[in-house]
């Protein structure tokens, strides 16, 4: 069973590219546009990437080549080392809050609205739930919808969400019951989880220098 009749827009690999792009150049700024070491580095992520890709720098050049001759992104030449912009808003029309929640849904798994708004909260001041689902549903809306709502699964109690950049969602792929995860469990991974993820900005913002 799939989900909206929906050809891919991005593969895998170019999703990942552009929701990087998206993804940093709301949590910093000042290191955007990315390098293309910065990109990779971006790309491969142990944390808040799902999934986890190894990708070679090759991989990545190439992937962005064929984003700019569909205009999707844009290369700077100049200096050191190339730099990369995304285009995004641009080719969808999308404002700030729209891109801050495709750019979490496209190196995630599907969410829920509460998971939304908070891995959101360094991109974007969401006022709360209610506000995600508004810009949630002016993104299934469209005439070409870029989100999802997903049916609940077994062991599940709320709707998630997911991005069609890369075409039909095979719902029945996505609906597997879900682990029990205790309160203060969950708690002590999200903060390990920021620890991370401010550890590995800070070596983005090295590499930047770097580069």
């Amino acid at each position: 069973m799939t989900a909206e009749n929906t050809a891919p827009f991005f593969t895998d690999l170019e999703a990942r590219i552009v929701a990087c792009l998206m993804e940093k150049q709301l949590t910093t700024p000042n290191n955007y546009p990315l390098s293309m070491n910065s990109l990779l580095l971006a790309c491969n992520q142990k944390t808040n990437r799902v999934p986890v890709m190894n990708l070679t720098e090759g991989e990545v050049g190439h992937a962005v080549s064929q984003l700019e001759g569909r205009n999707l992104v844009g290369v700077d030449y100049g200096g050191r080392a190339n730099h990369v912009t995304h285009r995004v808003m641009t080719e969808f029309a999308i404002n700030r809050k729209q891109q801050a929640i495709l750019a979490v849904l496209m190196v995630r798994e599907p969410l829920t609205l509460n998971d939304i708004k908070t891995k959101t909260g360094r991109m974007e001041d969401f006022a709360g739930v209610d506000e995600v689902a508004q810009v949630l549903q002016s993104l299934i809306d469209r005439e070409e919808p870029l989100v999802i709502c997903l049916p609940k699964g077994p062991g599940r109690r709320e709707d998630r969400f997911t991005h069609l950049l890369c075409g039909e969602v095979d719902v029945t792929s996505v609906q597997g019951p879900v682990k029990a995860v205790s309160t203060s469990k969950s708690s002590r991974l999200d903060e390990l989880e920021q620890r991370v993820l401010e550890l590995e900005n800070k070596v983005n913002e090295l590499m930047t220098l770097l580069d």
